[in-house]
């Protein structure tokens, strides 16, 4: 049994018993009773209706009562509804943009709690890591929260805390997610097409990357690495000696939230070229170094006074190697060139076109909608809805798209609603066309890229010239032996080869009627003047019966059949 087939028996669902029924109330409340009847809770909880629907609530609409209803859940659910808002794949359009307004925001934990956690990390007192700790966090959220400190040297930082008894809960929170989409999975047909189990299993892990600390510092030193040499963009320093699993110490950012256009006004920092940094920043990270932000909405960019953007929080981030890359760059040019040829062209390449696709039909509605924003004017056009939408079109096709696309897609539209927000007159046609067709050519001519196909594919055929010698061998030792025997199985040729054979057997039966016939006919009347005892008559009589024994088979079997 798989670990989330054990997750989900009948003791585990026991021990879960009121979390469940606190997870099944809610969702009656707000209206999803009949899911919760279908997916087995119900049943399984002996829930009657005693939570009854908020009438007020019903009447929205269910993308907001899912929302509304994850954000009372608490913390594990609102990250799985974030989660969630990065795949299209999993979940429609119109709930994807509602799940991107969940909010993260929890009460803060005690600075006595924070203290301790630090000094048990740390393995020294505060006093001797900190000049000053400044009590009062400037932020709390469901994973951690962050407290303002100084160094001895002068350095100003800030300090990332995991909130106590975290571990517990999140394996408590997981276990209770996998027992539902167990259910689900096993009660509810069609959502079984959607893996809610194999789902769940890759958000925990992705949450447990996102708790561990040391990964987060990991990755900020390698995200300050691919732009130190890029002014415009401010990754925070990290302290190692001041940081674990559980504590991350990072260099604190003097700046504003990107969105507070007052205070940009104030810096006189224009706009425009902060959006035109954030869009290079997701670009460049992307397509250029290929790691990138996971996460990049809003609070996690700050604009420093020099007019820098400052990024923060890098607990999950996209990563991908050359040749993921130029295969997600030409297909983000396909998009934006609005060229569905070349679009289908490479889905085919990436081999996620089933033979049961539609290539078609596929062509036809891709073409349809790049149509629809042909000659529309390029301020006007929203790229984040665009790109959706196009993946919305080929996941109707029953075609399984890379994550790195998805998560490609949501950088690029998160990025491009910021730089709208702060500057409502941004084109981002005007800087992601010329930007992706210039990369597209240069790696298109760039003899490296030629270089790596060639070497890929003399690597692929030395593998083969390795392994066919001795596959060889073993073919023809097997022939010698006469144990190699070669079957084709194709239900078509077999159905065609019954067909034949049922055609053959009729006109066999056929002609031996027909002569059977003929020589009764022929003997009969010999046989009426010699009388029965002559041997003339008894073959007559045998002929006769053996025409109407074949004549009455061949009768019955194509009434059988139906046909001729």
């Amino acid at each position: 049994m798989s670990t989330i087939g054990k997750l989900w028996t009948l003791p585990n669902v026991a021990r879960q018993a009121v979390r469940l029924r606190q997870v099944a109330a809610i969702a009656i409340r707000y209206g999803f009773g009949q899911f919760i009847d279908s997916s087995g809770l119900a049943a399984l909880l002996r829930l009657g209706r005693a939570a009854p629907v908020d009438e007020q609530i019903a009447t929205r609409r269910w993308e907001i009562r899912v929302r509304l209803a994850l954000e009372e859940l608490g913390p594990t659910f609102v990250k799985l509804g974030q989660m969630l808002a990065t795949r299209p794949d999993l979940v429609p359009l119109s709930l994807i943009e509602e799940l991107r307004k969940l909010q993260d925001d929890v009460p803060p934990f005690p600075a006595a709690e924070a203290r301790a956690l630090l000094e048990k990390e740390l393995g020294v007192p505060v006093s001797s890591a900190f000049a000053h700790f400044e009590a009062e966090p400037l932020a709390a959220a469901s994973i951690a929260q962050v407290h303002r400190a100084r160094l001895e040297s002068g350095e100003e930082v800030v300090v990332k805390l995991q909130r106590p008894g975290l571990d517990e809960r999140l394996r408590a929170d997981l276990d209770l997610l996998a027992t539902i989409a167990g259910l689900v999975e096993e009660n509810v047909p069609e959502l079984r097409a959607f893996k809610p189990a194999a789902a769940i299993e890759a958000f925990g892990q992705g949450l447990r990357l996102e708790t561990d600390f040391g990964n987060e510092l990991r990755n900020i030193e390698r995200f300050r690495r691919q732009f130190a040499e890029e002014p415009r963009i401010h990754v925070p320093a990290t302290y190692p000696a001041l940081s674990s699993r559980r504590v991350l110490t990072m260099e604190f950012l003097d700046g504003v939230k990107v969105t507070d256009t007052a205070a940009l006004a104030a810096w006189e920092i224009d706009p425009a070229a902060v959006a035109e940094t954030g869009i290079a920043l997701v670009l460049e990270s992307i397509f250029e170094h290929g790691f990138f932000h996971g996460d990049p909405h809003p609070g996690n960019f700050f604009v420093l006074r020099d007019g820098s953007l400052g990024v923060i929080d890098f607990g999950m981030m996209g990563s991908l190697d050359r040749e993921r890359v130029d295969e997600l760059l030409a297909f983000m040019a396909a998009i934006l060139l609005g060229d569905a040829e070349m679009l289908v062209a490479l889905l085919m390449d990436l081999g996620v076109l089933g033979d049961a696709v539609n290539v078609r039909l596929l062509r036809g509605e891709v073409s349809a909608l790049m149509g629809r924003y042909h000659g529309v004017d390029l301020v006007t056009v929203d790229i984040g809805t665009f790109l959706t939408e196009t993946i919305e079109v080929v996941l109707r096709h029953d075609i399984d798209l890379p994550t790195d696309l998805v998560l490609i897609g949501k950088s690029i539209s998160t990025m491009e609603g910021i730089a709208r927000q702060i500057h409502p007159g941004f084109n981002p046609m005007a800087d992601l066309r010329p930007y992706f067709v210039r990369l597209y050519l240069g790696r298109a001519l760039d003899p490296e890229t030629y270089s790596r196909r060639i070497f890929r594919t003399l690597r692929d055929w030395w593998g083969l010239g390795v392994v066919l010698p001795g596959e060889a061998r073993s073919v023809l030792r097997q022939l010698r032996r006469g144990q190699l025997r070669l079957e084709v199985k194709d239900p078509d040729l077999d159905r065609a080869l019954l067909q034949r054979e049922r055609q053959v057997n009729r006109a066999v039966l056929t002609a031996t009627t027909l002569a059977a016939w003929a020589l009764f006919a022929f003997l009969l009347p010999t046989a009426e003047t010699r009388g029965l005892g002559s041997p003339t008559t008894w073959w007559t009589l045998l002929l006769g019966g053996v025409g109407l024994w074949t004549g009455t088979w061949l009768g019955v079997s194509m009434l059988r059949s139906r046909a001729l």
